[in-house]
């Protein structure tokens, strides 16, 4: 049966897991993980989770789950030995360089690749089982048919999540938070600029009049798709929720442990356990919710468009309003001390716990509650929580192992305990205290029931005790003394017996035999979505261009297409390389391996990476042409460099959230190639959900019309920024930054940095634009123009290279 995760971001919430029947529990420690701002374990209380844990046979990951500067490596090291020390079953990485120090230093210890290595294919998995991970979660986008053809066709286990909250952008992909206020998901400390308002405008006009919540996905709740996630061969069901509150994973938890046991029972049982699971879940935090990708129907109503707060479960209607008091229609009794929110139909919420309800469901359902607030309005009534979920106070730990005991005597007539459990764990000990006929007070079967119930804290329960003879006085002080030596024996062989899931052994080397032979001096790489754009670029000066992979028109890349691309350039001596998606699901596999194809028929001189991937289909396509690394997949330091490297990537383009100090130690600690974005309009999210669909087309992302086409659509927020949307040809959202990045004014520290290659982003431009960028760093590589240093210019941005991330 498949595993069941559940989220802690406490050691009550790990206790809390285990009592309402998680298999596995997954919680970050206090440092490397990307919930910086959740309370977290410290290492006792780490040691503690994975200590209870184990007894019940439950499991614990550790995230660390976010990308490694180079000055922290050392500490990760020293992380991750202790990691492995306390026994945890395995961790959950994104970054390459944990995968490769891990695999170095502690090779017995599981790897699993997190949502944010953003892998939502079959060859993203097969390439993370070939480098040794274990596990993988796919990415929340994947729909059911592809997870099925994912599991069928590999045996590496396969997590998904199924429940909380979503990212609007593809995890691992988003440069949101990062470049607006330099908190950056891929360090933990996202700012949730998703849950923001913001207008849609079509060119200058503005169609949504009222700020709109347009990128506050709804939560994902996978309840009524377990039966068909289970036979389609999920290994591991994911619930998000290490932000949440203790009531929180308490109840999905139970709801989604009652669901997954009901799976081979008949279908009328099935459908009640279903239903009364989705009630319970209904009054757990949540923004609304969806199993819109699952399904294949991502629409307007994917998102909440409203404040994504605490939506609840709905239970009847406030009709009037006095002071604080209301006149109520319920459908569900509600009780005193009970959360709830007031919801009026023109979007006010008034959230306030309700001090008594008095009424009858006999009387047509009429109840006057009383509140504490006076500021009270009509409008649909929604329980947020109940009155025993809101009491506060640690809970510990409820789930008990049974226990059995004998007493008896050894031959040479002392006290002996004999204890065991339902396992066949036994543990035996005898005291010194020779027993004797009792004058008084014998040790009865009752006596001795009551003083070995007294387990305490332990993880055991006195399932029963039995004495072989009723007639001899027993001190207590001995007994208990036998009854603490015996559990700690137990619990101490149970732990011993826990076996480690096992590491997997590295089967991959390099995807490609084609390794650059020198780095070049500066020079310029351009990225093109047009036969007019590469046109430009050539005629600006560019030494390289990469045209492919996604495009900013809605375009597909025919081979016509590849082939005049490529006579364009080297018809000039300029060398054109293909760029990938940076998003590959199984349905765009095949697309993606066809256009490859016709780029390496046309003759192209490269490849660049955009997806992990692309790394596997270089190796099956038998590549003979350089393969580089690109920027989502988020290189972020020198020890992630070498491991790409190590794959045979020839080449690497840089995270754009590398500082130039940054930079520069990867390059000193690197022997190949080094591109870094400069120029142009950066991508913040990429998104399966289409704004444009939902607001100007049909409203769903199926049978869209393509009104991406008709216009130029941008995002505007509260501070009046505009940020551009633009849709690929696998109908994907874009969200470009609302300003440029702009380094021309730093060249000369750009130049001393050695680096390779500096790239603008030139997809989506005007010709004009491209030739006139291009020859400016043309002129700046060659000597022939100076930029001088000037005031600062608030329309441009300079990302990261002098701003480093949270």
């Amino acid at each position: 049966m498949a595993e069941l995760l559940a989220p802690a971001g406490s050691l009550e919430q790990v206790l809390i897991a285990i009592n309402t029947g998680a298999d596995a529990v997954y919680l970050g420690g206090k440092l490397f993980n990307a919930r910086k701002f959740a309370h977290n374990l410290d290492d006792v209380e780490l040691q503690e989770a994975v200590q209870t844990a184990h007894v019940f046979g439950v499991k614990i990951y550790v995230t660390v789950n976010v990308l490694i500067a180079d000055a922290e490596l050392t500490e990760l090291a020293a992380y991750l030995r202790k990691l492995d020390a306390v026994q945890v079953d395995g961790i959950i990485v994104q970054d390459m360089a944990v995968a490769a120090l891990a695999r170095d230093i502690v090779p017995l210890l599981p790897l699993h690749g997190s949502t944010q290595m953003t892998v939502a294919d079959l060859n993203g998995v097969r390439l993370l089982e070939a480098l040794g991970f274990t596990q993988v979660v796919l990415a929340r986008e994947v729909s059911l048919e592809e997870i099925r053809y994912i599991c069928a066709n590999t045996s590496m286990a396969i997590e998904v999540f199924v429940h909380g909250a979503s990212c609007m952008s593809y995890s691992g992909q988003c440069l949101m938070s990062s470049f607006i206020g330099g908190r950056s998901g891929n360090r933990g400390a996202c700012a949730q600029p998703c849950r923001l308002p913001y207008r849609l405008m079509a060119g200058r006009d503005i169609l949504t009049r009222q700020e709109k919540y347009l990128l506050s996905l709804k939560d994902l709740n996978a309840l009524p798709y377990i039966d068909a996630l289970i036979d389609a061969g999920v290994s591991s069901f994911k619930i998000e929720g290490r932000m949440k509150g203790t009531s929180y994973v308490r109840s999905v938890v139970h709801a989604y442990r009652r669901v997954i046991d009901a799976h081979c029972r008949p279908h009328k049982d099935r459908y009640q356990i279903l239903q009364t699971s989705l009630e319970i879940v209904e009054e757990s935090f949540n923004r609304m919710y969806q199993q819109d990708f699952l399904t294949h129907r991502v629409g307007r109503r994917t998102i909440t468009e409203k404040a994504g707060g605490n939506q609840g479960h709905r239970i009847g209607i406030i009709t009037i309003c006095r002071g604080n008091m209301a006149e109520a229609v319920l459908d569900e009794p509600v009780s005193t001390g009970d959360m709830v929110k007031i919801l009026n139909q023109d979007g006010r919420e008034c959230i306030d716990e309700v001090r008594s309800a008095l009424g009858s469901f006999m009387d047509k359902k009429r109840f006057t509650l009383e509140f504490r607030r006076s500021d009270l309005h009509t409008g649909i009534l929604y329980r947020l929580a109940r009155r025993e979920d809101r009491s506060g106070g640690l809970v510990g730990l409820t789930r008990r192992l049974p226990l059995y005991f004998h007493v008896d005597i050894t031959a040479e007539g002392v006290l002996r305990l004999t204890a065991w459990d339902e396992a066949g764990h036994t543990a035996e000990f005898s005291s010194e205290y020779i027993v004797q006929k009792a004058a008084k007070r014998p040790a009865t079967a009752a006596w001795i029931y009551n003083q070995l119930n007294r387990l305490g804290d332990t993880p055991f329960v006195l399932a029963d005790a039995s004495i072989w003879d009723e007639t001899y006085m027993i001190p207590s002080s001995v007994l208990n003394t036998l009854r603490r030596q015996a559990v700690k024996m137990i619990k101490q062989n149970v732990l011993r017996e826990y076996t480690r899931p096992r590491s997997h052994r590295i089967v991959l080397s390099a995807v490609t035999g084609t390794v650059a032979d020198c780095i070049p001096d500066l020079d310029i790489a351009v990225r093109c979505d047009s036969l007019l754009g590469v046109e430009a670029a050539v005629r600006g000066g560019a030494g390289r261009i990469i045209f492919g992979g996604e495009s900013y028109c809605h375009c597909s890349f025919s081979l016509s297409a590849w082939q005049q691309a490529v006579q364009a350039a080297h018809q000039h001596g300029v060398s054109l390389w293909a760029a990938t998606p940076r998003i590959i699901c199984q349905n765009t596999a095949v697309a993606v391996r066809d256009e490859i194809k016709w780029a390496l028929q046309s003759g192209v001189d490269g490849i660049y990476a955009g997806a992990m991937s692309v790394l596997m289909l270089a190796r099956e396509l038998q590549v003979q042409v350089p393969v580089y690394a690109d920027w989502p997949l988020n290189i972020f330091n020198s020890k992630a460099a070498a491991e790409y490297q190590r794959l045979g990537c020839a080449g690497l383009t840089l995270s754009p959230e590398a500082t130039l100090r940054q930079i520069r130690h990867i390059v000193q600690n690197s022997d190949c190639p080094i591109e870094v974005l400069v120029q142009g309009k950066l991508e913040m999210m990429v998104t399966e959900y289409c704004s444009l669909a939902a607001f100007a087309g049909t409203g769903n992302k199926t049978a869209c019309p393509g009104v991406c086409t008709t216009s130029a659509f941008t995002l505007k927020d509260r501070h009046d920024e505009l940020f551009p949307i633009v849709t690929d040809q696998y109908c994907r959202n874009h969200i470009l930054n609302s300003r440029d990045l702009d380094m021309v004014p730093y060249f000369s520290e750009l130049s001393r940095s050695g680096i390779a290659l500096l790239r603008i982003e030139g997809r989506g431009r005007s010709t004009a634009w491209i030739e006139s960028i291009t020859k400016q760093y043309r002129r700046l590589c060659d000597g022939t123009e100076t930029m001088l240093f000037s005031k600062e210019d608030r329309k441009v941005t300079r990302g990261h290279f002098f701003r480093g991330i949270i």
